[in-house]
């Protein structure tokens, strides 16, 4: 029975050499001029805004301070929030015209962080900074205070694949200047294209 298994083995992995040498030289014959491009390959190099979306807006809150954890034995004040304790926030983030712009009622979910370990905008945290529990606070946020005025200089090229034109193309993503990418930050808008 080992003997067997071991040819099996043996023979899969001879066959999928094969397979894949086969492969590989049709690929070449069938136009021996014409380059293949791989996936990793630029097929066109974009120009994208690096600014924050949100850069130049004034942002206004609407925070309610619904706990507090106490994360070190130092911080002593029970109901008021200190630097490194672990919060949970319920709030409305909405721009200077009223317009809503996120919600954490919405999601019916507070916005849990530690206060001054940089997971927020810094203004944010000391905004929230001093509260104590239940307290409702209203804080407008200016562009330098949030995520910064606009820089002309912010751009990057971002070198795009077949593969990425491809993708972006099947999910309705034109791409031409002006329009907008997504992103992990959200959408980034396309300064420019070159192919």
């Amino acid at each position: 029975m080992k003997k067997f298994s071991l040819i099996l083995i043996l023979w899969l992995i001879l066959s999928s050499c094969w397979t894949n040498n086969i492969a590989q030289n049709t690929k070449n014959t069938l136009n021996p001029n014409k380059k293949q491009m791989t996936n990793t390959e630029t097929w066109m190099t974009v120009v994208i805004d690096t600014n924050h979306p949100l850069a130049w807006k004034t942002l206004v809150f609407d925070i309610k301070l619904e706990k507090i954890d106490k994360k070190w034995e130092w911080n002593t004040k029970k109901d008021i929030a200190e630097k490194w304790d672990k919060v949970e926030v319920n709030y409305i983030w909405t721009f200077t015209d009223g317009k809503k712009f996120d919600s954490s009622y919405d999601r019916k979910q507070t916005l849990p962080f530690i206060l001054w370990a940089g997971q927020m905008i810094p203004w944010f945290d000391k905004a929230v900074l001093g509260m104590k529990v239940w307290e409702e606070k209203k804080v407008t946020l200016k562009p330098s205070e949030a995520y910064g005025e606009i820089d002309p200089n912010k751009k990057q090229e971002v070198h795009l694949s077949a593969k990425d034109v491809k993708n972006l193309e099947a999910a309705w993503y034109e791409i031409k200047a002006w329009w907008k990418l997504p992103t992990m930050m959200g959408e980034v808008k396309i300064l420019e294209v070159k192919k």
